[in-house]
């Protein structure tokens, strides 16, 4: 017998291995011993443990009951055992107090395996009824079921009066936890496709299935299941990684003919595939209502990764798709589903190809949240096999801001690239026209040396490449552009080639950082005039836009050289790959009918072998992600590389600085390491501006000075201010990588201000940036900080005057930190540590 309230701060991580579980085929996490109870549907009110739904005691059809369930008919009840239940006793009944209907008629049952084991009359009031279920298996989730007789449930309070349960295994029964996520259905696999016109529920019940479990590095455990088709060569392989210390679970889908023959087609497959319940108590008021928080993508506009808060309305769905074939391009591949009160699930998608997804809101059938590659409809050829999409979810409880911290601590433990085991740092970068002759690029070496500046990697963008009798001294001017697919060093610019600079930025102590954009050429270019068979487009047709086919593996293999080699020549120990079209109408003009979605899919494994070779080749080296700015940024993607120009917003000489603002704030709900940067910004002192460099600062930074030919080397130059502008973000680098907390908006609305703060728990060390706008009104505002040991007392610093000042972190956390800004575009920077 058990029934005891035991309270949960957070469930999130035993019901993720609980997900996990089901879905790997072990019905519940293995060897858990706990007993949970929560509702998925009331009709009115909340569940109760000990008391009716009213708050009065039990009375079961006026039996009074010491312990038991209240609830609301119509209800459905869902109680959760790790070892699983074999027996339960309970007393069902109207509940009796003064207001029970003399008409009210309900029927209880007992549902195990999606399938009623027990059910009762049509109850009215005086009339209990007792059940005593032994079921023939454990069953790891019981569902009790009140519906009303008639279909009319006013003041339909109910009561499951004494509730016992046995549970496998010699040890005693657990004492029951009020656990919400127990409201939360288990399902058999977390994606669904067709195959040959049948839909996978039905087929993957009726095909056989293996599964293996073996652990892998830093606390996970990795579930293969594979199901086959008896009737044919078809392998559905799902790979599924849960993890020891978080609440996330992560899977791939793959597809493999290990048969003789062409396959049936295989559509409509959707890598995430799941319904929730949404948990927002029922009112009169009405309820049932979710959440939505996503962020616009890169689109080169002042509020890319503008950070969105949508409600679904019960019968409503926000469908989401990018555009193109570049997966952040217009909506960021991350979304957080609030299911009512303090539950949710933040789900990332892991491909950078054409990817779609939608959240619908069923009301009582539930919230369906799918996606998956936007078009399939292919068959397999003998041997031939295929990946899906990456999805991960992180599951959260609480408070949701505290939810995208975990998700950002999973990130850096399970998905930032490594140097050495460790997560990289994102680095500080000094960037430069490629197109400018050496001696420019050497000139400005030189003054940085004497300046004693201690950039992690000289940066040299495009316009390096293309042999011909002119050069492009800056991006603005010049031939540059039309030459991308001859990458062959410019000798007009570089006599020598790129060598001499790799090694006099090398000798100086700041690598060097290469841009190359290899799979885009121009048409009559040097690439695809020896190998057209390696492009798709207008091959014969000068200077169309051509893509590299990263499917074909002759052209893979030659990508992977050209990098390698400039690599090794440079000594470049970071290679800023870029990618400035729209691939998907040059995938979907190469499918056959009958093998929609193939190309798409053969490039993106492409490159992801591509970048997996050229880290494997070159250890210690760090890609830089861009695509005209941040337009392909997913789980993938960031598990490679780091997006250290997250938007062209600031391309622009004169681009408004809160563009900067919103990017970084809105980008870092979902990834931990991204970056931008001050480029044409400071070629003169009057353009060196502290708002402007602390609007753009972020976990990588670019902070250039004389970027082109035509910024030449200013004698008046601020150079103290650069270098305490350089100080600033060194001390702020590694607290990037801590928990992120937003204390404004992330909005570009010119009236506000823009304030967060990024905290180190582990070294309960942060700061605090705020940053007022150009037509801001507020000169004064105070921010209450977060994520301090109220016991403990803290140091805090102003980064401008270096004047220090002591606080408790209980202090800090109720009055906050009070921040004046007499200016507009103007800011403000502490720092602070624990003593």
């Amino acid at each position: 017998m058990s029934e005891a309230i035991v309270p949960q701060e957070n469930g999130a991580q035993r019901f993720a291995g609980e997900w996990v579980a089901g879905v790997a085929g072990g019905g519940a996490a293995a060897g858990a011993s706990r007993l949970t109870v929560g509702s998925r549907k009331q009709g009115w009110g909340g569940l109760r443990l000990g008391t009716a739904c009213t708050g009065e005691p039990l009375r079961p059809g006026g039996r009074s009951c010491a312990t038991g369930i209240g609830t609301h008919a119509d209800s459905e009840i869902v109680l959760r055992s790790g070892r699983g239940i074999t027996r339960l006793r309970a007393v069902a009944g109207v509940h009796a107090y003064a207001g029970t209907r003399a008409d009210l008629r309900l029927v209880f049952a007992v549902e195990a395996g999606g399938a009623a084991v027990w059910t009762s009359a049509a109850l009215g009031p005086g009339q209990p009824q007792e059940a005593d279920i032994r079921f023939p298996a454990p069953a790891h989730e019981v569902v009790l079921r009140i519906t009303s007789a008639d279909g009319s449930n006013h003041w339909g309070h109910a009561d499951w009066g004494d509730v016992q349960v046995d549970e496998a295994g010699d040890a005693p029964a657990g004492a029951f936890e009020i656990d919400p996520w127990s409201a939360q259905p288990i399902r058999e696999v977390p994606f669904s496709f067709v195959y040959g016109g049948k839909p996978s529920a039905q087929l993957l019940r009726e095909w056989p299935a293996v599964t293996r479990s073996t652990p892998g590095g830093r606390g996970e455990t990795v579930h293969q299941k594979i199901w086959r088709d008896p009737a044919g060569g078809l392998e559905c392989r799902l790979e599924l990684r849960q993890f020891a210390a978080y609440p996330v679970a992560e899977w791939v889908v793959h597809f493999k003919n290990a048969g003789t023959a062409d396959t049936p087609i295989l559509e409509n497959i959707r890598a995430l595939d799941v319904a929730w319940r949404a948990v927002a108590p029922k009112t009169d008021a009405g309820g049932g209502e979710v959440t939505v928080f996503r962020s616009v993508g890169s689109v080169c506009r002042i509020n890319d990764f503008e950070y969105l808060e949508e409600t679904v309305l019960p019968g409503r769905e926000l469908a989401m798709a990018c555009v193109g074939g570049r997966s952040s391009d217009p909506w960021l591949p991350f979304w957080n589903l609030q299911l009512g009160g303090t539950l949710g699930v933040i789900t990332a998608v892991g491909w950078t190809g054409q990817w779609a997804a939608g959240v619908c809101n069923g009301g009582d059938a539930g919230v369906h949240s799918w996606a998956g590659m936007e078009k399939t409809h292919l068959r397999l050829h003998p041997g031939e096999e295929i990946r899906t999409p990456r999805m991960a979810q992180c599951f959260w409880e609480g408070d949701v801001q505290e939810g995208y911290n975990v998700w950002r601590r999973f990130l850096l433990e399970h998905h930032v690239p490594r140097v050495n085991g460790e997560p990289i740092q994102a680095p500080l970068t000094i960037a430069h026209w490629g197109g400018m002759k050496t001696a420019g690029h050497l000139e400005r070496l030189a003054k940085y040396q004497e300046q004693g500046l201690t950039h992690d990697f000289y940066w040299v963008d495009a316009g390096w490449y293309g042999l011909n009798s002119t050069y492009s001294p800056d991006e603005f001017s010049g031939d540059w552009a039309i030459h991308t697919g001859d990458w062959r060093v410019n000798p007009k610019a570089h006599p020598q080639g790129l060598k001499p600079l790799g090694e006099a930025v090398r000798k100086a102590g700041m690598p060097l950082m290469l841009w190359v954009e290899p799979e885009r050429a121009n048409g009559g270019t040097h690439w695809p005039e020896q190998h057209p068979e390696w492009f798709l487009g207008k091959t014969a047709e000068k200077g169309a836009t051509l893509l590299l086919d990263l499917g074909n593996p002759a052209a893979r293999r030659a990508a992977t050289e050209l990098v390698s080699t400039l690599i090794m020549e440079t000594q470049a120990g970071c290679y800023r790959q870029d990618f400035n079209m729209d691939p998907l109408p040059y995938w979907r003009a190469n499918d056959a009918e009958d093998r929609q979605g193939m190309t798409e899919i053969r490039h993106i494994e492409g490159l992801y072998a591509f970048w997996d070779e050229l880290l494997a080749r070159h250890p210690g080296l760090i890609i830089d992600n861009c695509s005209s700015g941040g337009r392909r940024i997913d789980l993938e993607m960031i598990s490679r590389s780091i997006p250290m120009w997250r938007s062209d917003w600031q391309c622009g000489r004169d681009n408004d600085p809160v563009g900067g603002q919103v990017h970084g704030m809105g980008l870092s709900y979902w990834i931990p390491l991204h970056g931008t940067g001050t480029y044409n910004s400071m070629a003169t002192k009057e353009r060196c501006s502290s708002y402007r460099v602390r609007s753009n600062m972020g976990p990588s930074f670019m902070l250039s000075a004389f970027p082109y030919e035509s910024t030449p080397i200013a004698a008046d130059y601020p150079w103290d201010w650069f270098r305490q502008m350089v100080r600033d973000f060194r001390r702020a680098q590694p607290l990037f990588r801590g928990d992120y907390y937003p204390l404004t908006a992330a909005r570009p609305d010119l009236a506000q201000w823009a304030v967060y703060q990024m905290h180190r728990p582990d070294l309960q060390e942060g700061f605090l940036m705020a940053l007022r706008r150009c037509v801001s009104p507020w000169l004064s505002a105070q921010f209450p900080l977060r994520g301090l040991m109220p016991e403990a007392e803290y140091e805090l610093t102003d980064a401008d005057t270096d004047q220090s000042w002591r606080a408790t972190g209980a202090a800090l956390a109720k009055a906050g930190v009070e921040i004046t800004l007499p200016e507009r575009d103007s800011s403000r920077l502490i720092f602070y540590r624990r003593l």
